[in-house]
């Protein structure tokens, strides 16, 4: 099973060109701003000068979150017709997950401490990269600690949007989607209700316990993909 899981994993990973591909646009798109910034900086023309922009890395999210809508929508039907089992199917997209999570999360802190450190501090003078590990305040616990904070979150981001995605062909994927949107429409304007929510985000975001942060995620992530066991054990191909 463990050898089935991976080569799942690794099937998930190359079927899902069309999240690196809009990614890797979005990503030339800025690198190509960028380019242009540093080239009119040698005319003293600095028109990024107190701009913000998101965090060069940061844009490696689209993967992951792009994966974690095509692979439960489009590859189970293409591995349940090639005769992949739903329980290899089950451990082979949480491999995936753990490794995009993983990978995205240490690109992030990379690219935050490298390429928009340098871009920032030269071409977008009085500007600041939102980055989440800065705003987020993971990156003030110490760039290890960081890692493991954007991964738990990374992680169960993608498994909350995986399982969302895949209940979204039946009723109580709707009925998911009602709940949802009625939680964020009555919470957010009546005081005690919005604490509720802001509690939930501080948890698992914002919390100045990183440890408690980092297990808070961990175990909502399993919580919350424990339920796709049920999900596609009946789920049509």
């Amino acid at each position: 099973m463990k050898n089935k899981s991976f080569a799942i994993a690794k099937i998930n990973f190359k079927n899902i060109k069309l999240a690196y591909t809009i990614t890797f646009i979005t990503m030339g798109c800025i690198l190509a701003q960028d380019i242009v910034y540093i080239i009119l900086s040698f005319f003293n023309i600095y028109p990024g000068e107190n701009n913000s922009t998101v965090g060069f890395g940061n844009y490696l999210y689209l993967i992951i979150i792009l994966g974690a809508i095509f692979i439960p929508s489009m590859n189970f039907k293409k591995m349940m017709n090639l005769g992949g089992k739903r329980k290899d199917f089950f451990w082979g997209c949480i491999i995936n997950y753990i490794i995009m999570a993983a990978v995205m999360s240490l690109a992030g802190i990379i690219f935050y401490y490298t390429y928009e450190a340098f871009i920032f501090s030269n071409y977008y003078k009085g500007g600041f990269s939102l980055n989440p590990v800065y705003w987020f305040g993971w990156i003030n616990n110490n760039p290890v600690i960081a890692f493991f904070q954007q991964f738990a979150f990374l992680l169960f981001a993608a498994v909350f949007i995986h399982t969302l995605t895949a209940i979204q062909d039946k009723w109580y994927g709707w009925i998911t989607d009602i709940i949802l949107i009625a939680i964020i429409s009555v919470f957010t304007p009546i005081a005690p209700l919005r604490s509720v929510l802001i509690w939930f985000f501080n948890l698992i975001i914002f919390h100045s316990n990183a440890l408690l942060q980092i297990i808070s995620c961990l175990i909502l992530s399993a919580a919350v993909y424990a339920l796709n066991k049920i999900i596609f054990a009946r789920k049509p191909f």
